[in-house]
Formats: C-alpha cells, sequence, structure tokens
C-alpha cells in the first residue's frame, strides 16, 4: 500500500516534490498509480494538479518514491540511511503542487486489462 508521507512546496519546480513510501507487505507497480490535489477533483479540471505514474517499476516493501515536479531522470537510489529510493520526475518547467493548497489524494490500480493473441491451431 503506497501512501503520502511528505509534501514539500516550492518557488522551484527542481525543489518541490511529493515523498511517497510503500508501507505494505508485498511490492507494488508505480504505473497507474495516480496523484491529485483536491483542487483537480472538486472542480473536474485536471490540469490543476493531476500526475499518473508512468513508471514502471516495482516498489519494494518499505521503499520511498520522490516525485519531483521539475526536470529529471528517473532513478534508483539510497537514502542517508541506507533506504531504498526511486526518485522520478514530472517534467514540468513550473511549480505545480506550490499554489495548491489542501489535500492530496493517491489513486492506486485497480484492475488491468491486457489483449492477448488469439492462439493459432493448425
Amino acid at each position: 500500500m503506497v501512501r503520502i508521507v511528505g509534501v514539500q512546496r516550492n518557488a522551484s519546480p527542481q525543489g518541490e516534490f511529493i515523498l511517497l513510501q510503500n508501507q505494505g507487505n508485498l511490492k507494488v507497480l508505480l504505473k497507474g498509480h495516480i496523484l491529485a490535489s483536491e483542487a483537480a477533483i472538486s472542480s473536474s479540471d485536471l490540469s490543476r494538479g493531476l500526475f499518473a505514474f508512468p513508471d514502471e517499476v516495482y516498489i519494494p516493501p518499505g521503499a520511498f518514491v520522490l516525485l519531483y515536479s521539475g526536470v529529471g531522470e528517473p532513478r534508483w537510489a539510497k537514502t542517508r540511511d541506507n533506504q531504498l529510493l526511486f526518485t522520478t520526475f514530472m517534467n514540468s518547467d513550473s511549480v505545480i503542487w506550490g499554489a495548491r493548497e489542501g489535500t492530496f489524494h493517491l489513486m492506486n490500480t485497480q484492475h488491468t486489462f491486457v489483449e492477448r493473441p488469439v492462439a493459432v491451431l493448425v
């Protein structure tokens, strides 16, 4: 179960981030999780703070995810206290969360349907 454990608002997109942690007992696929501000949900204006994680990585139990608003390349690292950390970026040149006061929501994937090719019988 991935949860929001920290929000850092900043005047710069390179300094603004949201910190998540997998607090469950199983590894979790990050792809498909959606982070949304209360403003985006209540107004139905998704440009007001919504991000869907495109990263197809599994987050182990106890590991952290650091989402920066700014530009960068996703990567794995270790924290100073040797915790596993996946850092990813929204690749925005402007602040996303700084002007969004209030609640943030994290939604996970409930179901995924994948088309499978039909087997050809000879």
